[in-house]
């Protein structure tokens, strides 16, 4: 039986190659993964440095815009401030012209009616007797149907110096159901109303009230002044009852 006999070289070098192989490999992993990580890294950094530059310049940028937008708004508050004051004075001062204008109106149409009361007793607006009918007005009463006030008044029109006395006949004039009718003052009267008496010097006034019966429509008034010491009564004086009632046409007098 023969033996074989396997001889094998021994190479030291081969062993310190692979080795080294091995440790070389290792490091450029290494290397490459360091690499790689930092490149990386690097990449991050800048990419959240440019977004924080980027975000700092936004912020910086809305900041101003911010600033203009108070600036802006302040002013056009101080503007809306101005305006309404000047609004609210103008307003003021208008009402205040409107008032004054008013109350001139008022006084104005005062002095006339004043005026022309004096003027009827002036001597050159002497008549026939010495008291005539300066005004009349009629007044519908709130809430209390075909119920009306009147005011009458009076006036001294010759010999300023001395009194005059007598009565007055008041009388509605109108249709009632087609037909005319006339109702005396002393016939519709209400409340303290009574007789119209007179005794006066330069005016003398009348207030009172009246009622109209259901379905009559008055058309209108008819004063007569009898004079004491005078036979005949003085001739009628006549107001067209929708040129005295207040509100129904105007105030002006229509004698006919």
């Amino acid at each position: 039986m023969q033996h074989k006999i396997v001889i094998a070289r021994h190479r030291p070098w081969f062993k310190t190659g692979l080795v080294a192989g091995g440790v070389a490999a290792v490091a450029l992993l290494m290397w490459g993964l360091y690499s790689y990580t930092r490149a990386t890294t690097v990449t991050d950094f800048e990419r959240a440095q440019t977004d924080l530059e980027r975000a700092q310049n936004e912020r910086r940028t809305l900041t101003r815009d911010l600033r203009a937008a108070r600036a802006e708004a302040d002013e056009l508050r101080n503007q809306l401030a101005y305006q309404k004051r000047s609004v609210e004075i103008d307003t003021h001062a208008c009402d205040e012209v409107r008032q004054s204008l008013t109350a001139l109106q008022t006084e104005v149409s005062s002095l006339r009616e004043q005026l022309t009361f004096y003027r009827g007793m002036s001597p050159t607006g002497q008549t026939r007797s010495g008291v005539r009918v300066h005004d009349i007005k009629l007044q519908a009463k709130d809430k209390e149907p075909r119920a009306y006030s009147f005011d009458l008044t009076l006036i001294q029109s010759a010999q300023k110096d001395r009194f005059f006395g007598g009565s007055v006949r008041m009388e509605i004039q109108g249709l009632n159901g087609g037909v005319r009718h006339n109702l005396g003052l002393e016939e519709i009267a209400l409340g303290d109303t009574k007789k119209l008496i007179f005794s006066m010097k330069y005016y003398e006034e009348f207030r009172g009230e009246f009622r109209l019966p259901e379905g009559f429509k008055p058309q209108r008034v008819v004063v007569a002044l009898q004079i004491d010491g005078e036979n005949a009564p003085r001739p009628e004086e006549s107001f067209e009852w929708n040129r005295i009632l207040a509100g129904a046409g105007g105030n002006e007098n229509v004698r006919r």
